[in-house]
This record gives structure tokens, C-alpha cells and sequence, in this order.
């Protein structure tokens, strides 16, 4: 290469690296721009502020039906009555399991004879061991089905499981039913009174077992429940979860008395320490744990930090190992990486 040549490729490596600079010098690479938020305590969702409808109701109701179809020939109670253990609530005509059971009984009986007189001619020579066997196997067996005529005979009425009160009637004397049809229902007085709720999975998240509530009741106004028990499956029709509440004793309920549950706006954040962020804040998860970036305000410098994960609410997410002055990365989370500094959206 000639002097010229090699002048003329220094001075055009000079110009291009001269194109590329400012006045000052070569310019930084320009900070990726995120937006930042502060997690929230309430829910985040309209569903705060709102009212669910309840009912109330014995701990141990019973829809009482029978085991075997036919007509009620027995119905002797009524809404109100206040029935001992063992005493007949309903039952029907018995006829077919009646005579069922009359025409195994007499087989018994004669197998019974038959078995006895084997018993006489054996040693005879009369009869062979044999027939004395088989006689024996046909009577275990007549047996057999005498005690299970003797069920569906018994199975044509229906006994009160334990004393209790009635609180609805079916059905009347005549009319035909069919197995497993309910008849009477009944109620435990030794369970206590509940209000249950069908509320949506969001707001049954947040409500921890013990969880103090404000119910609506019909002719007693409000009054304190706590929640005793969650559905652990939604109802596939409504998508809603029950929620049974304890209900103060003393106060004269009735079961079937209706109402409402009352949630205040930001009530629902009842686990201390839980939080919710956006969705596109959330960076990865594997099970219930999670990780989003967290932004230092002095430095602008992005740091990822492990989150708990408690599920979704409405469109945000519940979590825990936030501090509530946190602000973490929601648009942009994706273009940066942990210990970056960046410039925070001003909008």
C-alpha cells in the first residue's frame, strides 16, 4: 500500500468516527424508559363496595327421601313440628315388600325343615352327605335374601336421624314418589345457625377463615358474622364459591331468613401483609413464587426481587414481600435487566 492510499483510509476513518459524535465526544447509549407504580391494599377491582345475597340456615339440614318408590301412605308431620329421634316421618304403601318378604320367609322355613330331617336320615344312610351339603347351601341362602326383603321392607319408611325440627313438607299422603325423591326436610337443633354467601372466587380469596363481617338480615338489621367455612369448588353455573358465616346466638333466627353480606370498600384486603400489583409486572413464576423489579428511587437503578404469589384478583395480582412504598416495573419490565439504571415515564 502507498503512503497516499494509506492518508486517504486514516483521514476517511477519521471523518466516519467524526460522524458519529457529538460536539463533546462519543454520546451515551440513551436509558431504557419503564413505568413504575406503587402496589396496591384494596383490590383494585369494582367488586369492593358491594352486597351478596345470604340465607340462613342450620349447620346440619337434611333433605329426607326414601330409599324405594311408591305412594305415601304415612306423612304425619308437618313445617314446625319439633320430632323425636326415631319417630316416623314418612313412609309408603308396603305391599310388594310385604309379601317379598312372606314368600323368603316360608322358603326359609321349609329349606329349615328339610335341613333338620337330613340331619335325621344321615346316619340312615337315607340321604348322602351330598344332599345334606346342598340343602345347607340353598338355606344360607334362602337366608340371605330374607334379611335383604326385610331392608327394603324396613326401607319403605323413613325415621327422624335425630331430634330436630321440620322445616319443609313435600309432598302429601297418596301422591307417588320416587326413590331418592326428597319428602320432608328436617334441621339439627343441636347445630348451630349459619348465613351462607355465594361470592366470587376474588373476593373469597381474600377472606381469611375468622374473617369478621356485617350481615343484613331480614326483621334483624345488621348483625356480626365470621367466617367459618369456604366451598373448596365453585358452583360451575355461577362460578361462585359458598361462604358460611357464624351468626351471633340469641337473636331468635329463623332458617330461611335472607339478607345480605356487606363488603366495604377496601375491607377485602383482610390478610396483613398482601399486596397487588399489576399483571405485567409480574416477570416469571413457578408455583407460588414469583419475581418482579423493584425501582430504588435515588439511584433509578431496576432490582429484581422474589415475590410470594396469592393468586389473581380481578386483573391484578395478590402477593407478599412487597414493602407498601415499593415501586415496581410494570410497562418496560421486559427490556431491562436487574441492576440497570433507567428513566422512569413522567406521565
Amino acid at each position: 500500500m502507498s503512503y497516499r492510499q494509506a492518508s486517504l483510509r486514516a483521514l476517511g476513518f477519521a471523518l466516519l468516527l467524526g460522524a458519529c459524535s457529538g460536539p463533546d465526544g462519543p454520546q451515551e447509549k440513551p436509558l431504557p424508559v419503564v413505568e413504575a407504580v406503587l402496589p396496591m391494599a384494596g383490590s383494585g377491582s369494582a367488586s369492593d363496595g358491594s352486597s351478596f345475597p345470604v340465607r340462613v340456615l342450620y349447620d346440619r339440614e337434611v333433605a329426607v327421601s326414601l330409599r324405594l318408590g311408591g305412594t305415601l301412605s304415612a306423612l304425619p308431620v308437618h313445617p314446625g313440628d319439633r320430632v323425636a329421634a326415631g319417630a316416623l316421618l314418612a313412609a309408603i304403601t308396603p305391599t310388594l315388600q310385604a309379601e317379598a318378604e312372606r314368600r323368603v320367609a316360608a322358603e326359609v322355613d321349609r329349606l329349615s325343615r328339610a335341613e333338620r330331617r337330613n340331619e335325621t336320615l344321615l346316619p340312615a344312610g337315607a340321604v348322602s352327605e351330598a344332599q345334606r351339603e346342598d340343602t345347607q347351601s340353598a338355606l344360607a341362602a334362602a337366608r340371605a335374601a330374607l334379611r335383604a326383603a326385610r331392608y327394603d321392607r324396613a326401607s319403605t319408611a323413613a325415621r327422624m336421624p335425630f331430634a330436630g325440627l321440620v322445616l319443609a313438607r313435600m309432598h302429601e299422603v297418596g301422591e307417588t314418589v320416587s326413590p331418592g325423591e326428597p319428602i320432608v326436610r328436617i334441621a339439627d337443633l343441636n347445630s348451630p345457625l349459619l348465613a351462607r354467601a355465594a361470592v366470587t372466587p376474588a373476593i373469597a380469596m381474600r377472606m381469611p377463615i375468622g374473617t369478621p363481617v356485617r350481615l343484613s338480615l331480614a326483621n334483624h338489621g345488621e348483625v356480626t358474622g365470621r367466617l367459618l367455612r369456604k366451598a373448596s369448588l365453585a358452583d360451575p353455573a355461577t362460578g361462585t364459591l359458598d361462604l358460611d358465616f357464624a351468626l351471633p346466638s340469641g337473636r331468635g333466627m329463623l332458617s330461611g331468613l335472607t339478607g345480605s353480606l356487606i363488603i366495604p370498600e377496601g375491607s377485602a384486603n383482610a390478610v396483613e401483609g398482601r399486596l397487588t400489583i399489576p399483571a405485567e409486572a409480574l416477570l416469571d413464576a413457578d408455583g407460588k413464587q414469583g419475581h418482579v423489579f423493584v425501582l430504588d428511587p435515588k439511584s433509578s437503578i431496576v432490582r429484581r426481587q422474589a415475590v410470594t404469589l396469592h393468586g389473581f384478583v380481578g386483573d391484578r395480582i395478590a402477593v407478599e414481600g412487597l414493602a407498601p412504598t415499593a415501586r415496581v416495573i410494570t410497562a418496560g419490565a421486559g427490556f431491562v435487566r436487574d441492576g440497570q439504571k433507567v428513566r422512569v415515564d413522567a406521565r
